[in-house]
This record gives structure tokens, sequence and C-alpha cells, in this order.
């Protein structure tokens, strides 16, 4: 039986306590960077197995063999922005992939991101002197714990629109649907959307299923759905397996817990600089306003014959403001 902790419990945990949990069966999490990517990339049957079934899932193809290789692609020139790749892949016939987990939305462009990252993925496997039909097939694959696309919205003209889907899949094209070239593909995989398809794992594709195994693979009332899951789809038996191992890890344990805190600090801080900003307008908002209602006083006095001095002496209006009135 696996067991996980609630959040509210781990807030109050030390890390020490936090690591203890290893061991225990209970699960880490995989929406967390450094679970998802210790997941894929252990040196094991079972986690190889996982991350192959995951690329075949998302590519939609067939893979022979896959090996992780340098989160860090070269730079192109002097002052280039640097790059790194949660989980970045290599294939037998030259396709190449990169995977990342975001945990948490930061809120910035991920759709320009992942244009990026996508770009830069392609122009690393295509060597000096190569022709462009050397240039290879490459995947960009986001695993989003957030909604990237609302559910549901409207177009320009007020019209629903349908709802955005957990997976979406992405690729140069005209306007009118003809492809480009075919070889830069991004694909994003929302999981909070997930939660509509844990009933329909029988024909969901096999990527909408790992989506659904992501969003509970740590959640104990979620166990009937995982062990469903698990015993339809193989990759997902090794993905778990791995999983399991990984959570008798104490240094994985304490990877997680890390990167929880930091997360946690970072949303503190945001949430206090933005009250501190709240509180500092509203301040603001009502000198302004005061200032603007001793402002309509000073003129109706005016328009009633009253002395600037008066004036003056009653609003505490400076002489120079009262003239301007």
């Amino acid at each position: 039986m696996c067991y996980t902790v609630s959040m509210e419990e781990e807030i109050f945990m030390t890390e020490e306590e936090y690591a203890s949990q290893a061991g225990t069966g209970k699960l880490l999490n995989p929406r967390i960077d450094s679970t998802f990517k210790a997941m894929f990339t252990q040196n094991t049957p079972e986690s190889k197995a996982a991350l192959k079934s995951f690329l075949e899932a998302a590519t939609e193809r067939k893979i022979k063999s896959c090996e992780p290789t340098t989160n860090e692609p070269p730079q192109g020139y002097m002052g280039q922005r640097g790059l790194n790749y949660d989980i970045a892949c290599v294939f037998d016939d030259g396709l190449a992939a990169d995977i990342e987990m975001q945990a948490y939305n930061q809120k910035y462009d991920y759709g320009r991101r992942a244009e990026y990252q996508v770009a830069r993925l392609e122009t690393t496997y295509l060597g000096k002197g190569d022709g462009w039909e050397k240039a290879p097939k490459v995947y960009q694959i986001s695993v989003l714990n957030f909604n990237y696309e609302p559910k549901d919205s409207e177009d320009k003209n007020g019209s629903e629109l349908p709802a955005a889907p957990t997976v979406s899949r992405y690729a140069m094209r005209t306007k009118d649907g003809r492809k480009l070239s075919g070889n830069l593909n991004i694909i994003f995989i929302e999981l909070p959307k997930a939660e509509g398809l844990e009933g329909t794992v029988d024909t969901n594709t096999a990527l909408e299923n790992w989506a659904v195994f992501l969003k509970d693979a740590d959640n104990p009332e979620k166990k009937d759905i995982i062990d469903k899951l698990t015993r339809k789809q193989e990759g997902l038996m090794q993905a778990q397996k791995s999983l399991s191992s990984i959570s008798e890890d104490r240094s994985v344990w304490i990877a997680q817990y890390r990167q929880e805190m930091f997360e946690r600090d970072r949303i503190s801080g945001l949430y206090a600089a933005r009250q501190e900003g709240l509180e500092e307008g509203l301040k603001e908002g009502l000198k302004e306003g005061l200032k603007e209602g001793l402002k309509s006083t000073a003129r109706s006095m005016l328009a009633d014959g009253v002395s600037a001095a008066q004036i003056a002496k009653w609003t505490g209006l400076s002489p120079e403001n009262i003239a301007s009135l």
C-alpha cells in the first residue's frame, strides 16, 4: 500500500522529517521537477522502459532506443542565453526530444519558451556542413501542472470555443493547415485537465493515460485508477516501479523537499511584495482622493467669493494650488 503526505503536513516538516518518508511506502510526487527527472533517468530497466514508453506516446512513433544526453545545449555565439533542459534525449534514428516538467505556473510565456527550446534543440544536432536534409525532427514536450489554456474560452466575437484538450500538439503550418517540414514539434500536456479522463482510460490515447498517471500516481485515493492504468499500459507499470524505487532514496526526498521549500518561499515573497504594493497603493490612492476632494471644495469656495487666504487656511492647499484651480 502506498501513501502520501498532505501539503499542510509537509509545511511543518523539517528536511530530516521529510526525508524519513523514504522506505515507508509513501511515494514521491512525480510532478516535482527533480522527482520527474529521477523517475525517467535512472540506470535501471524500469526507468529506461518508462522513458521509452512516454516518448513513444508523445511522439506517436515507435522508438528502438533512446538515451538521455547533455542537458545544456552549446552556445552558438558569445553572449547567447544559456539553456538547461530537464531531460534531453537522442534516439537511434537521429530524432531528439526535450522533456520539461513545470510543477508551478511561473507566469511567463510558456509558448515562446517552448518555441525557443525546440529551435535550440534543432540547431544542436545539425552539424557544420550538413545539408538541410539532415536536419533532425525534434520535439519539445512540456508537462504542465497547471492550465496553459483555459478549459473554456471565447473567440473575438464572443462565441464559445471548444474546451482546450489535455494534450495539445503544435507545429509550423499555414493558416489553412498545410504543414511546412514537420521538423519542429511542440507538445503541451496540461495535467489538471486530465481529471476528465479518469473514467475513460480504456479509450484514452496512450499520452492521455500518461497524463492521468502523472497527475495521480502518488495519490492513495486514486489507487484503483492507477492500478487500472498500469495493467493496461506496460510503460506505466514500469514508471510506477521506477517511482516506487526512487521513493526508497532519501536523497531524492531531500531534493524534492528543497525544491518545494524554494517554491513556497518564492510564492510567499511574491505575495508579501504584492500586499506591500497594495498597501502603498491604497495609501497613495487615499492621499490623491483627499487632495482631489480638497480641490473640489476649494473651487466651490472660490465660486462663492471666499478669499484664497481663507481657502488656504481651511483646506491646507498651497496658494499655488489654489491659483491653478
